[in-house]
């Protein structure tokens, strides 16, 4: 930049001292910079009085504009000035000037606008900024801004910001902005994808911006991949970080999305939220992983270290994911590297996956392997076992990395372990190798710490931290202390948590803050011993933690560690269970239970608990059910009042029930029981003595004479003193008395007991009652006498004695009045002070209206003072004494007027109030709510502080005037109060207020306890009186009683006043006119002009008119008119709230105001219904408005919202809210639903809808708009629409359609790819579809297409695409000649022969064009249905119209007979020989092809001679019978020869061989034939299957093929089907054809034969032939899924009375699908049966063609449904009947029984018989017999009947199974039955032994108490056990001696030497009584040498000695021996 041009700007800055300037003596920088500002805006004018100052060169350069920036407190100038040079271009001017305190803008500018600069001067650092603009930049003037210098360019408005980086910009955009804009700026400068800040991200995840979420990570996508990395030229620092260092740049911002998907995880409904966040983080995790591991540009280091760090974030993820996505199949497609699986164990495997972070590599290779712990579950599962293994192994720091690599809570699974190891040492472990685990980081990393503790964070001393760390959660305050505890708890620090504890206790101020229970319970971090001590310590202190205080025992034992249970004060004052029970109740209840007699006493003593002050005690379900707990409570009664010998007695009697604990606690069960001195000692302290005890009043006290004589029988001295024998009153009394008899009993001291009695004459006091408090004797002895006066009463809930001894004491002597205001204020303190004892408020209430003072204001203060200690209490349970000392503090100080008293009160009242509403769940705004605030207000009242606000404000808030309005008016709130608070209202209810109260003043006058009554007002501001008329609202009201009509009064003095009020207070009179309301209402409503406007019709003033329906009208027209709806909405709303109008008004305002058109239709709905309903139901109601008149209004209404609509798309809107609304306006209205199509169609065009369609019904009219609206929408090129409107108006559309097509042939003549065919085809074919489809005239169609024919088939030199084209317009134009009625044959002659010779035009082309070039061919089609031309041309060929085909086509005269004659022809024609062979050839294709009549006319036309043509010709003839000439010997020899033979034939038709002559002719014939071959074979075929069916060849020829063919059918041959399969091939019937007929034939069979129709005629169909037959005869078709499809089609066709055919036919269907297993029908067939089925035949009964359609179409499975049917309805045994498919049938029924009845052996059973299936008889069998067992067992199995059931069971399951070969079954069966009858057996000997349902360990114990053998084998083989026979002989044999049951065993089994050892090993222990029974037993061992051992060891010496001395024994004895 040339440095030729300097500037220099100056800044200085002053002091001046004149005192001419003495207001600029602090002259600042700010005062510099806005003179400097002011000087810049306008020209300096002379000032004589101002101080000369120095300005700079700026103040004089013409209109340079300088901007002030907005000043700050400091200013970055020195005091001196500061100067600077600018280094611009040359030739620059300087231009704009912007200020500020910290830098100053200059723009320069050059001659047009060239290289403009912009430099900025930082006045901080000194420094210059240039920003030069290249090419043409004009600098934009911008006032009050900051200063921003805009350049505008023409590409645009440019801003230049110095000292702000891009990043930074996009930052700040992003944070304060969107992401769309940034997207925007990066645009607009073609920057980069730009980076978003991590605030942004943070930001979204606060808002829950998923949008931003994905902006953010997609804008990081490109972070780690090597084009950011390598290949971004723009960004060398970028490119220069390695791969570790951008990983690391992700690193916050996947912190921060993890956190959020952590703390949103948490959160039942953030659940969502966080699925998708953790969707989008982990595809980010995996796509980045993916780019690395793919890419090869990286270093294996950077990867590896990429990978470990991305690998931890998904690990954390991966625990919150709730499935994990495997790929479906048992394989996965990942490549996964090898593990060393070889080497390594599962475990290990598992344990380095997770040590690695591979986890997803183990699950492929497990899942590979299939292991089980290839799932996430399992296999964390073994990673959690790993975890314990690396615990016990003492490795805490694997167990922490496995944990973290699973994404698990390291401290809860921790955890988890402590708790559930049973290893002490492991526990104490853990606890010891991670103390500080346990410290939540997530609370202690919220708080920041503060910057002069950074400065220490990098010390190593971990104390320092600590200390500093506390010493900042202690600046915190109160508001943190939890994190405070849980810090302190969880580093176990003791000393200050004690030090906390203590300082807690104490009430002086510490730096700790506030400790609570529910602190304590929810964040103690420390161990379970630390924990303890904490609890203790707190309990010592009354705290007790809430977990605790919810279990008793545990409360217990904290008490324990404390103060114990019965310390003083009760620990637990205020203790509630969850149950509402005190302390004492659950303690007492806990004693009860736990039996602690002592314990409970010494508790009820220690609390003084009585039945007066515990109602537990006085539960009677306890007395009944614990009688000592009862006489513990008597006994402790007597303790409390000594002189009560009642209390005495009654203990004595429960005492008794304790000793008795059968009988009942009264004195004469006592007798009854023989406790007859018990009684007597109790009967002692009842009232009245022994004398008066049968006079007691209750019967348990009291007791009968006779039974007390009887009772003391035993004593005659008593019952002689008690009872005198003589009669009394004549006998001397004796001398002997009970109390005699006590004197000996020093406890019961006559003389100093019982002096009350009369009969006791030991007495030596002197009094001779009952000793009590208002004895004289003991009150002049012992009581204390004081004067009581009126507070003491007060005090004890007694007013009128207090007011009676305040008359006496205080106003005895004294009349002074302010005794009175002393007693009152007295008593006010008193009741203050015990305010929440309601006896004592209640006294000072009544006191205070006894002395005749009002009491409001007590009552108000109690009640205040109580709602206060409510609010404390519910909120801190524990402190509930201190509250209530506190509050009675206040209430003295309330009393005693001090200042600040009852402020602070009506702070705790407004608070208790709120909370108190939300508890109860109240709205705040609500009148209950109210309700509850009036105690504050009245509060304030009487204090005089200023009124409670707060439910004002919060009805203001919720726009709640009603409630507002009457509150402040209940209330008597203050003008200004009321003002203040209405301005939070919002505006519209602000309007309303200010309209409501504008003019009026609304007094109200309240009582109060002052004499003075108050005046308040509500008017926002005075309004001038006008004269003559009052002002008050009252006033207006009791004038208007005083009027003959206070109703016309209150309406003239509405208008007057202009108040609508008024009005509404006229409706309310008696007998008012509503009409007259409601007109005056509206007008006052509204402003005054419109108000003018709606009264300018009335001759006098509104005040004195009288109004009708007629003024209304003219309201509601103007009010329309200038759309004021809402005053008429309102309006009728209050007067004429059941008028229809009202749902008018309301959709008038829904669509114009809110848009709402939904809602709008809704209305309007309702008004069209409330109309008809009005009109038909019911009359007018007395005040209502006439229905006509309503209607004629609703009509102005519509009417003037249709002319109102601004803008075509209201119309629209409004047209479709009014389509659906029929004959709605009076007068035959416009048709809104055709002018809402109109509306619709008009969308998106240029044409509007005219008004005349709004404003004129005429047909007429509407037409030519119509008309107009089309024509426009043609001109405009909008066919589409110009026809639909056409269609809706009912115009033609014929010209239009024709009209349209032509601008699309031009269209597409203009495009290049009308040069392909296939363009060209498809195009006319949509033109020809689209007439078709407008049913145009067939002559306008033929013409519009022979027009586009009439230049292309003129030209000679046309290409071959032109000549396809020409044909194939002259095939359409033809088509269409043919529809019309009678065709043109001429015509259509003359078109066919150009088109044949267009034919021969385009094949001469074509074989040109093959003679140039190969290359130059057409490409040709596959198949001619391929071929859309072809197929075209065949669709409209003229062989199609039938009008063309005579019967002179197929005659041969006219055609050329001689190859002369042809060359004649050849000449005269003037066809060239070329094409005279391509019309030959193309004739011979028509005769291959079928088409003779064409072919014949060609010939005709051209006049050619064509031998196969001639021997068609021919052919046909000899088959008709017509004559014709015989061919010359010369036309013969042009045809060709073949040998004569049948074999061509073979294909067609099966006949005999030929007889008559035509027939040989014609064979003949066929063999000459080469062109028309096929023709003359169906000629041939169809002649001699009219010689077959016995009919004419013209018959058959003139009737169809089909008809033929069901002739053929219907025909008696035996071979009728292959024949007719062999006419369907020749004729080339479809196969579409033949189905609808083999269908139809079925459907007329089955109908026939349903309905026994006994016809002559016969049916192809013949159900008598059976199955096969039809089958046959559906194989006729090619396709039998198409008969299927037609005999569905003809269900619909058969009546429903015919079921049974119904049934057949989807048989039949099904049958046909099932040949060629055509799922789809099948399905469509089932479908069909399944409705048919529960529709008509199971509600029809018809079970039988249930049953056919069952087996008819087999599929068992598929149809379980007619199984149910069936069942249900009780026919199940109809299955059982039919013999089809056995196999099928009986496999469906057993598994639907099993599957489905599996309990209803019924039906299996008789299954089974019918299908003979033995062994599934006997199955049930021997199951119902097992069944029968389980349920003796269940019950007494004393059951002989069932056992005898049994029995029979079994023996028919043996039959079964023996039947059916089954013998293992049939044995067990057997077993079980021996076992069923030895049961029987026991049974009926009446023995209790039982065999049957024997257990395991019962059967060796039934055994032994068998008493024979063979049942013991029956036992052992009924249930597979071998019976220990030696226990069995040594009971039976041994013990017993039975020698019976030994032979009986004998003859079973043999007696073996090792039984014989096994019973002798048991006789160790038997008695010595048995020893006979063992030597017997001996005789039965053969063995010699085991006898005499046995003999030997048992020590039976004498067996042995005989044994020795036996002969026969001896010898071999002794040789045994002796070896």
């Amino acid at each position: 930049m040339p440095e030729t041009c300097l500037g220099y700007f100056t800044l200085t800055c002053k002091i001046s001292s004149s005192p001419l300037t003495s207001h600029f003596t602090c002259r600042s920088w700010e005062a510099h910079l806005a003179s400097m500002y002011s000087r810049a805006q306008l020209t300096p004018a002379p000032s004589s009085t101002s101080q000369p100052v120095r300005t700079s060169w700026s103040s004089s350069l013409p209109h340079l504009g300088s901007h002030q920036a907005p000043s700050l407190a400091h200013s970055r100038v020195p005091c001196g000035g500061a100067t600077v040079v600018f280094v611009v271009p040359e030739l620059s001017t300087p231009s704009l000037l912007s200020v500020s305190e910290f830098s100053a803008m200059l723009t320069f500018v050059c001659p047009g606008n060239q290289q403009a600069t912009v430099a900025l001067w930082d006045l901080g650092s000194g420094s210059v900024s240039y920003h030069c603009v290249e090419g043409e930049a004009a600098p934009v003037q911008r006032c009050g801004e900051r200063h921003h210098r805009l350049l505008l360019k023409k590409a645009g408005l440019f801003q230049v910001l110095f000292s702000v980086s891009q990043q930074d910009l996009l930052s700040r955009l992003m944070l304060f902005g969107s992401a769309a804009t940034v997207d925007v700026v990066c645009h607009l400068n073609s920057w980069g994808r730009c980076s978003i800040p991590i605030h942004a991200l943070q930001a979204g995840l606060k808002n829950r911006q998923l949008d931003t979420v994905d902006f953010y990570l997609k804008s990081k996508e490109n972070v780690l991949h090597p084009s950011a990395v390598f290949g971004a030229a723009d960004q060398p620092v970028a490119s220069s970080l390695s791969l570790t260092d951008r990983v690391q740049e992700l690193c916050p911002a996947l912190d921060l999305l993890c956190s959020a998907v952590r703390d949103s995880n948490s959160d039942a409904q953030s659940r969502q939220f966080s699925e998708q966040l953790l969707n989008i983080t982990s595809n980010f995790i995996n796509t980045q992983i993916r780019r690395v591991l793919s890419d090869t540009h990286f270093d294996e280091a950077g990867v590896r270290c990429c990978v470990a760090v991305l690998d931890r974030y998904v690990t954390e993820l991966r625990s919150y994911m709730k499935r994990f996505p495997w790929p479906a199949g048992g394989d996965t497609s990942m490549c996964v590297r090898p593990v060393c699986v070889n080497v390594c164990v599962l475990q290990e495997v598992v344990r380095r996956s997770i040590l690695t972070n591979q986890i997803p590599r183990a699950q492929a290779v497990l899942r590979r392997r299939s292991c089980p712990e290839q799932r996430l579950s399992a296999l964390r599962m073994e990673g959690l076992r790993q975890v314990l293994s690396s615990l016990q192994l003492r490795d805490l720091q694997t167990a922490n990395r496995l944990l973290t690599n699973m994404g698990v809570s390291v401290k809860k699974q921790l955890h988890s372990i402590c708790l559930h190891t049973n290893d002490k040492d492991l526990r104490e472990f853990v606890v010891t190798a991670r103390p500080k685990s346990c410290c939540p980081d997530s609370h202690t990393q919220v708080y920041q710490r503060p910057e002069h503790h950074d400065r220490n964070a990098n010390k190593d001393s971990d104390s320092v931290h600590k200390e500093l760390y506390i010493s900042a959660l202690l600046e915190l305050h109160s508001c943190e202390s939890a994190v405070l505890w849980r810090y302190l708890t969880a580093l176990h620090d003791q000393q200050r948590v004690v030090s906390w504890i203590q300082n807690s206790e104490s009430n002086e101020a510490s730096r700790w803050p506030e400790l609570t229970p529910e602190l304590v319970n929810s964040n103690t971090m420390c161990s379970s011993y630390l924990r303890e001590n904490i609890l203790d310590l707190l309990a010592r202190t009354s705290v007790f933690i809430p977990e605790e205080l919810a279990d008793l025992e545990q409360l217990l034992w904290r008490l324990a560690q404390g103060g114990g249970v019965m310390a003083s004060p009760p620990p637990v004052p205020q203790y509630r269970s969850p149950v509402g029970m005190d302390l004492h109740s659950l303690f007492i209840t806990f004693c009860l239970d736990h039996g602690q007699q002592y314990l409970l006493y010494t508790y009820l003593e220690h609390y003084r608990l009585t039945p007066r002050n515990c109602p537990l005690l006085t539960n009677q379900s306890l007395s009944e059910s614990l009688p000592w707990f009862e006489m513990l409570v008597k006994i402790q009664e007597i303790t409390r009042d000594l002189s009560d010998p009642a209390l005495l007695f009654q203990a004595s009697l429960t005492s008794a029930q304790v000793l008795l604990p059968g009988s009942q606690a009264s004195l004469s069960s006592l007798l009854l029981e023989g406790h007859s001195l018990l009684a007597l000692a109790a009967i002692m302290f009842a009232p009245g003595g022994i004398d008066q005890v049968h006079n007691l009043p209750s019967h348990l006290l009291s007791v009968d004479p006779q039974l007390l004589k009887m009772a003391l029988s035993p004593h005659p001295k008593l019952k002689a003193a008690l009872f005198p024998a003589g009669p009394r009153g004549n006998s001397p009394s004796s001398d002997i008395s009970v109390y005699h008899l006590l004197q000996s009993l020093h406890p019961l001291d006559p003389s100093r007991l019982f002096g009350w009695q009369v009969a006791n004459t030991l007495n030596s006091t002197e009094t001779s009652e009952l000793p009590h408090f208002s004895s004289p004797q003991l009150v002049s002895r012992f009581a204390l006498v004081e004067n009581l006066d009126f507070l003491y009463y007060l005090h004890h809930g007694r007013p009128s004695f207090a007011f009676a001894t305040f008359l006496v004491q205080q106003l005895r002597s004294c009349s002074d009045v302010s005794l009175v205001q002393r007693a009152r204020q007295q008593a006010y303190r008193l009741a203050l002070q015990c305010f929440h004892v309601p006896p004592v408020a209640s006294a000072a209430v009544c006191f205070y209206e006894l002395l005749g003072v009002c009491s409001l204001q007590l009552r108000v203060d109690i009640r205040a003072m109580n709602v206060i200690l409510q609010h404390w209490d519910q909120h801190d349970t524990h402190t509930a004494a201190t509250h209530l000392h506190t509050l009675a503090c206040k209430g003295v100080k309330l009393a005693e007027a001090e200042p600040g008293a009852a402020e602070e009160l009506i702070g705790y009242l407004e608070a208790a109030v709120t909370d108190s509403l939300e508890r109860k769940g109240i709205s705040r705004s609500s009148y209950e709510a109210a309700q509850e605030w009036a105690l504050p207000v009245q509060f304030c009242q009487l204090h005089g502080l200023k009124l409670s606000s707060v439910y004002p404000a919060h009805c203001a808030d919720d726009g709640q005037l009603i409630h507002f309005l009457l509150f402040v008016q209940l209330h008597n709130f203050p003008p200004q109060q009321v003002r203040s608070l209405a301005a939070q209202f919002g505006p519209a209810l602000q309007a309303h207020l200010s309209l409501a109260f504008q003019d009026l003043q609304v007094y109200r006058q309240r009582r109060s306890c002052d004499p003075e009554v108050h005046t308040r007002t509500l008017s926002t501001e005075e309004a001038p009186r006008s004269p003559g008329h009052p002002r008050d609202m009252f006033q207006v009201l009791l004038q208007s009683q005083e009027e003959a009509s206070p109703c016309r009064h209150l309406l003239q003095e509405a208008l007057v006043q202009r108040c609508p009020t008024l009005a509404v207070l006229a409706a309310c009179q008696q007998g008012a006119e509503l009409l007259p309301c409601l007109c005056v209402w509206v007008l006052t409503s509204i402003d005054d002009v419109t108000s003018g406007e709606a009264t300018a019709h009335l001759l006098e003033t509104p005040q004195h008119h009288d109004w009708t329906l007629h003024d209304l009208s003219i309201i509601w027209r103007t009010l329309l008119g200038r759309g004021h709806v809402r005053p008429l909405l309102r309006g009728f709303k209050l007067f004429q709230r059941d008028c229809p109008l009202v749902l008018v008004l309301r959709m008038f305002e829904l669509c114009c105001d809110y848009r709402n058109f939904p809602e709008a239709k809704a209305k309007l709905l309702d008004f069209q219904r409330t109309l008809i309903t009005v009109s038909v139901t019911h009359p007018a109601p007395p005040g209502g408005l006439p229905l006509q008149w309503v209607e004629s209004q609703a009509s102005v209404l519509l009417f003037t919202m249709l002319q109102c609509c601004s803008s075509q798309y209201d119309l629209h809107r409004l047209l479709q809210l009014l389509a659906d609304v029929d004959k709605l306006l009076k007068s035959n209205g416009p048709d809104f639903r055709k002018l809402s199509q109109l509306s619709h169609l008009l969308q998106g065009s240029e044409v509007s809808l005219s008004p005349r369609l709004l404003q004129s019904t005429s047909p007429s009219i509407q037409q030519v708009e119509f008309q107009a609206a089309v024509d426009a929408l043609q001109a405009r090129g909008r066919y589409s629409q110009a026809r639909q409107v056409a269609l809706l108006a009912g115009l033609p559309v014929h010209q239009l359609l024709l009209s349209q097509l032509l601008q699309e042939v031009n269209s597409q003549k203009s495009k290049r790819h009308w040069r392909r065919l296939e363009t060209r085809v498809s195009f006319w074919r949509k033109c020809h579809e689209q007439l078709k489809a407008d049913s145009t005239d067939p002559e306008s169609a033929s013409q519009f297409f022979l027009s586009q024919t009439g230049t292309e088939c003129i030209e000679a030199q046309m290409e071959l695409l032109d000549v396809q084209e020409c044909c194939l317009l002259l095939g359409l134009a033809a088509h269409w000649l043919s529809l019309l009625s009678p065709a043109p044959v001429d015509k259509l002659e003359s078109l066919e022969k150009e088109l044949w010779v267009s034919r021969v035009r385009g094949h001469t082309l074509t074989v040109a064009m093959e003679r140039e070039s190969l290359f130059n061919l057409p490409p040709p089609a596959v198949t001619p249905e391929m071929n859309t031309y072809e197929a075209l041309m065949k669709e409209f060929s003229f062989s199609n119209i039938s009008g063309l085909r005579t019967d002179k086509c197929l005659s041969m005269e006219g055609l050329p007979a001689s190859p002369e004659e042809q060359e004649q022809l050849n000449v005269s024609s003037g066809w060239s020989p070329e094409e005279r062979s391509v019309l030959v050839a193309l004739v011979g294709q028509l005769l291959d092809d079928g088409s003779i009549h064409e072919a014949s006319r060609v010939c005709r036309y051209f006049s050619l001679y064509h031998p196969d043509m001639w021997v068609v010709l021919r052919c046909r003839g000899l088959a008709s019978g017509e004559p014709g000439p015989e061919p010359g010997p010369e036309a013969l020899d042009t045809l060709p020869r073949n040998t004569p033979s049948f074999s061509s034939l073979s294909s067609f038709v099966m006949l005999p061989a030929l007889e008559d002559e035509v027939s040989v002719q014609l064979q003949r014939l066929v063999d000459q034939c080469r062109h028309g071959n096929n023709y003359c074979k169906q000629v041939l075929s169809l002649y001699q299957l009219s010689k077959e069916l016995q009919c004419s060849f013209a018959e058959i020829c003139r009737e169809e093929p089909v008809s033929v063919l069901e002739k053929l059918l219907l025909s008696e041959q035996p071979e009728r089907f292959r024949k007719a399969q062999a006419f369907i091939r020749a004729q080339g019937l479809s196969a579409d054809t033949v189905a609808e007929l083999v269908a139809t034939a079925v459907v007329q069979a089955l109908l026939a034969s349903t309905q026994e129709l006994q016809t002559a005629e016969k049916q192809v169909v013949r159900l008598s032939e059976g199955h096969d037959s039809l089958v046959q005869l559906i194989r006729l078709c090619e396709d039998p899924n198409l008969v299927g499809v037609k005999l569905l089609e003809n269900l619909s066709t058969v009546p429903l009375r015919d079921l049974s055919c119904i049934v057949e036919l989807l048989i039949v269907a099904h049958d046909c699908f099932s040949l060629t297993c055509n799922m789809e029908g099948i399905v469509r067939v089932l479908q069909a049966a399944r409705h048919l089925s529960h529709t008509y035949l199971a509600p029809r009964e018809q079970y039988s063609l249930l049953v056919r359609l069952l087996t008819g179409i087999g599929r068992y499975n598929e149809m379980t449904y007619v199984f149910d049917l069936l069942h249900q309805n009780h026919r199940f045994e109809m299955l059982l009947r039919k013999k089809v498919d056995t196999d099928g049938l009986k496999t469906a029924l057993l598994d639907y029984i099993k599957r489905c009845l599996p309990a209803d052996s019924e039906k299996h059973n008789m299954v089974a018989l019918c299908f003979t299936m033995r062994r599934e008889i006997g199955e049930n069998h021997e199951m119902a017999a097992r069944t029968q067992l389980k349920i003796i067992e269940s019950q007494a199995w004393e059951l002989k009947s069932s056992l005898i059931k049994v029995l029979g069971l079994l023996k028919d399951a043996a039959e079964s199974f023996s039947k059916d070969s089954c013998v293992r079954q049939a044995s067990r069966c057997v077993r079980m039955a021996k076992l069923v009858a030895l049961q029987l057996h026991f049974l009926n000997q009446g023995s209790d032994l039982r065999v049957i349902n024997l257990r395991p360990a019962e059967l060796q114990k039934t055994v032994v108490e068998l008493p024979r053998c063979y049942q013991v084998f029956v036992l052992s083989e009924a249930y597979g056990y071998s019976p220990d026979w030696a226990e069995i002989l040594y009971c039976k044999v041994i013990l017993t001696g039975d020698f019976a049951y030994l032979e009986e065993l004998k003859r079973h089994r043999p007696l073996t030497s090792s039984l014989f050892e096994d019973v002798f090993k048991k006789l160790d222990g038997a008695p010595s009584s048995v020893t006979v029974n063992v030597k017997r037993l001996l005789t039965h061992c053969d063995d010699v040498y085991s006898r005499y051992r046995l003999a030997y060891q048992q020590h039976l010496h004498d067996v042995t000695k005989t044994m020795l001395q036996d002969a026969k024994t001896s010898s071999y004895l002794n040789d045994r021996l002796s070896s």
